[in-house]
């Protein structure tokens, strides 16, 4: 009888003490939003004993919507810089908007204007918005910061990023980037938008990426 006494008190005494952490979350977080002039709206934000923080339906107003951002070892953020951190973004949905039809002054001005896909072109081919998972993981040792990252972002492909940094403190001046490499994996975006394209030109794909190839080569060599 007693153990189940201790627990129960134990369990009640823990939930208090959740309620109290998930309030001051969610007043910090109001607060930031309205300091910051920023448009946005959040259905919850909770925390867990294992020390996440987890947010619910955020929207950011005009620019994306994000289902679930879960935030690992978040209690280190009070102190100093975290040692190491994962953050996860579930269902980042963000809108496309395909009003804008011209054609950015870099690529005209270097003629690469019949390899340019408009966001009107992208969106006919299907791609509306983008919707993605985000998972991103960060180690941080000797002020040398090393972050790694998945983008699934389903039919736009998907992609992998590994960043090493040098000087890395809160005041984040005098950091310097040492490495950085971008992967990406095509999930049909590519071979869609080169179809597209060559018959929008009236050539083959064969030829359109030969040009494409030529041309890059030329520009590099001058």
């Amino acid at each position: 009888m007693k153990k189940l006494i201790i627990a129960m008190t134990l369990a009640a005494t823990l939930g208090g003490v959740k309620a109290y952490v998930d309030h001051q979350l969610h007043q910090k977080l109001d607060k930031a939003i309205i300091a910051n002039q920023i448009a946005a709206e959040y259905s919850k934000i909770t925390s867990s004993l294992l020390g996440q923080v987890i947010v619910k339906d955020l929207h950011l107003k005009t620019y994306a919507q994000i289902d679930t951002i879960t935030l690992s070892k978040a209690y280190q953020f009070y102190n100093k810089l975290p040692e190491s951190m994962s953050l996860n973004l579930e269902g980042v949905q963000i809108p496309i908007d395909n009003n804008s039809q011209s054609i950015p002054i870099l690529i005209s001005a270097l003629g690469y204007n019949q390899y340019y896909a408009s966001l009107k072109e992208l969106n006919s081919l299907g791609y509306s918005n983008i919707r993605a998972d985000i998972s991103i993981n960060v180690k941080l040792q000797n002020k040398k910061l090393l972050l790694s990252g998945k983008i699934d972002a389903n039919s736009w492909g998907n992609f992998d990023i590994l960043a090493e940094l040098n000087n890395v403190s809160k005041s984040f001046k005098k950091m310097e980037l040492v490495s950085l490499q971008l992967k990406y994996f095509d999930n049909g975006l590519i071979n869609k938008i080169v179809s597209y394209l060559a018959g929008r030109n009236k050539i083959t794909q064969a030829q359109l990426q030969q040009k494409f190839i030529t041309k890059l080569n030329n520009d590099i060599k001058q």
